[in-house]
């Protein structure tokens, strides 16, 4: 066979047996689901240690410049690890002595009343739109939420209720969240204080032309997911003070509960501000139309300072993504994800783009090398 420069650009005859090899794993791929039965044990394990091992990465993203620094200011790792988790046990203790009771009876209260202060809200939207020429309309979508909020006790109840399959779910939902935050911080602690060493043994075997790439691409995605991570929290974190001082300062009942919605929500960008409010505006019309304006103002200056002045300055440019490819990417992220898509849908679009980057850029390097000289070459520029 008569080798060509596209032959030689797609591999010449290391392509055809890259397809062959292709075709096998197909085949096995399809033996696999004939007997995927066989390994559901294996899924299982997998799939239980899959959230503590995502948590403890965020975690270790976070937490890890603190132990560099500590390291650096000639404290051992190991110690720093273990000053770290003593730091934080005593925090996790004094804050459930001191904070979590009325924390807990206020976030009682607040779910123990929310429904009805949804059913007291509807009244005041209906008395406000009744005299619009849409109010038919308004007043179908109100009664439609107000049936769905009214019905989440009693579907609740029969979900607890359906017997032993009900009852195993909740089990095993309690279960997981246990052993994730069992195993979370276990595995936090090796990936603070060996992190270097699991480095060493991943490069150790890899084979050595793929070593510098695989350093490089870690070194991006280490640097794009930590920024985003700790600029999440940071940001999450000034959100919830900021909401809290406003709330307070109007008078806004369940201003604890509402601005740790407020900031936790706020994680999820575009989606969480609006969930957040929807609780805020729910609170805020009962009590008046003047609570509702005092509300808005504070909603307007809390988003303006989040917009333009703490996310410029804590997360910069370091992810730099259009909005129009956030909203797509949490739309894809949610519907294949739920809820955990929307939290780590930004993030894994990170890792996935220096991913596709690099590939993009082995292609052009290729390219250049084959057709540069006859077709013109593409302009190589080294990926921050």
């Amino acid at each position: 066979m008569k080798k060509t420069k596209w032959m030689n650009f797609w591999g010449g005859m290391d392509l055809v047996f890259t397809l062959i090899i292709l075709i096998l794993l197909s085949l096995v791929i399809m033996f696999y689901n004939q007997v995927s039965y066989f390994f559901q044990p294996l899924f299982v394990i997998i799939s239980n240690i899959i959230a503590p091992a995502i948590l403890a990465l965020l975690l270790y993203y976070l937490f890890d410049p603190l132990i560099d620094f500590l390291e650096r200011h000639k404290i051992k790792r190991t110690y720093a690890v273990i000053l770290l988790y003593l730091v934080v046990v005593s925090l996790i203790v004094i804050g459930i002595g001191s904070i979590l009771p009325s924390l807990a009876n206020q976030l009682t209260d607040f779910i123990d009343d929310f429904p009805e202060f949804f059913a007291d809200a509807n009244d005041s939207l209906r008395n406000w739109t009744g005299n619009l020429p849409f109010s038919s309309s308004i007043d179908g979508f109100i009664k439609q939420g107000q049936d769905f909020v009214a019905k989440i006790p009693e579907n609740t109840q029969r979900y607890l209720t359906e017997g032993v399959s009900g009852l195993s779910k909740v089990i095993s939902g309690l279960t997981n969240v246990v052993v994730t935050l069992v195993i979370a911080p276990i595995m936090l602690f090796f990936l603070l204080k060996d992190d270097e060493r699991l480095a060493k043994g991943i490069l150790a075997v890899t084979p050595p032309k793929w070593r510098e790439d695989l350093v490089g691409i870690t070194s991006q995605i280490n640097d794009q997911v930590g920024a985003y991570v700790k600029g999440q929290l940071i940001i999450a974190s000034a959100i919830a003070l900021m909401a809290l001082i406003g709330f307070s300062v109007i008078g806004l009942e369940y201003n604890v509960i509402l601005a740790i919605i407020t900031g936790f929500t706020s994680i999820v960008p575009y989606v969480g501000p609006i969930i957040a409010f929807s609780f805020a505006f729910v609170i805020a019309i009962t009590t008046s139309w003047w609570m509702v304006i005092k509300l808005l103002i504070v909603w307007a200056i809390v988003q303006f300072m989040e917009g333009n002045v703490i996310q410029p300055s804590v997360m910069g440019k370091q992810l730099d993504i259009h909005p129009l490819t956030v909203m797509i990417v949490l739309l894809v992220a949610g519907d294949l994800l739920g809820f955990v898509g929307l939290i780590l849908g930004v993030p894994l679009y990170a890792i996935i783009r220096v991913l596709v980057r690099f590939a993009f850029q082995q292609f052009k390097i290729r390219y250049n090398y084959y057709y540069g000289e006859d077709a013109g070459k593409y302009e190589i520029n080294k990926i921050e």
